[in-house]
């Protein structure tokens, strides 16, 4: 019989059999800024650039990152600091949510911070309230 001090140990060693479950990575990330909440599917993410943001003001307030991510559906642009800690998460399918934060408030230093979303959609029609109303009584 295994003492329980051999036992202990052998549970706190990292994974050490045949098979590894890890969580399953989010189907969608989501993008949230002041006015809405918009989501687009992971597996339509075809590629993204991160470069120095063109329409920084001189100033230190203003976001001196920029970065693209082109989905087959639309372009999501951030504008922040740090942002290049966001592309290895980016690539693995380990980020479900990024939130615009103005004021740097509790935001660790060592971390990406994004003050501005937007979103370029590639048919910005369904967003008026015209068509997505005449499209809902449309709909059985």
């Amino acid at each position: 019989m295994k003492s329980e001090k051999s036992h202990s140990q052998k549970s706190q060693r990292e994974f050490g059999g045949c098979v590894e479950l890890i969580p399953t990575p989010p189907n969608y990330i989501e993008f949230i800024d002041a006015r809405r909440v918009w989501a687009f599917a992971i597996c339509h993410l075809t590629h993204l650039a991160l470069q120095e943001n063109p329409h920084r003001a001189s100033g230190k307030t203003s976001p001196p990152d920029q970065f693209f991510l082109f989905f087959t559906t639309g372009q999501v642009v951030l504008r922040g600091w740090r942002l290049e800690l966001l592309m290895d998460p980016l690539i693995t399918g380990r980020i479900a949510r990024v939130h615009a934060e103005k004021h740097l408030g509790t935001l660790m230093i060592q971390e990406a911070w994004v003050a501005e979303i937007h979103v370029l959609l590639r048919d910005s029609s369904i967003l008026q309230s015209d068509n997505l109303e005449q499209r809902i009584e449309d709909h059985p």
